[in-house]
């Protein structure tokens, strides 16, 4: 990390060692080593946590381009192009693609509407047969 060798170490130690005094060198020693522990764990820490968010993007991402491609497999369509060809300023008999078809499926209101339609319709016409006529 730092470019700092065992002489540099050596030199700073003996500087600390005249200017705290013997007393109170193995005491800032000390806390020097707890405040360093400290720092990796912090740094550690926070690489697993950028780690851990990277993996999930990436694997969110995998994610995404696998139902990508099971989507075009299944509807053998390209999303990422548009659906009708446009037409282009050199040819005026440029063809142009059909748009993609759409099934006709009823909604559900409308398919509860004719039932209600059919119902009704069978209803009246089974009334009109059960009702006594005139045989004279």
């Amino acid at each position: 990390m730092f470019d700092i060798g065992f002489w540099e170490l050596l030199l700073v130690a003996v500087v600390a060692l005249v200017i705290v005094g013997p007393e109170r060198f193995p005491g800032m020693i000390k806390k020097a080593g707890y405040w360093l522990g400290q720092f990796r764990r912090i740094v550690n820490s926070v690489k697993s946590e950028i780690k851990t968010e990277v993996d999930k993007a990436d694997q969110l991402q995998n994610l995404l381009d696998d139902q990508k491609e099971i989507l075009n497999r299944n509807l053998n369509i390209d999303i990422t192009q548009p659906a009708v060809k446009p037409k282009t300023a050199d040819s005026n008999t440029a063809e142009t693609a059909e748009p993609r078809k759409v099934p006709d499926v009823p909604r559900p209101i409308e398919t509860a509407v004719m039932r209600a339609e059919k119902e009704a319709a069978a209803s009246a016409s089974s009334s009109s047969e059960n009702s006594p006529t005139d045989k004279s």
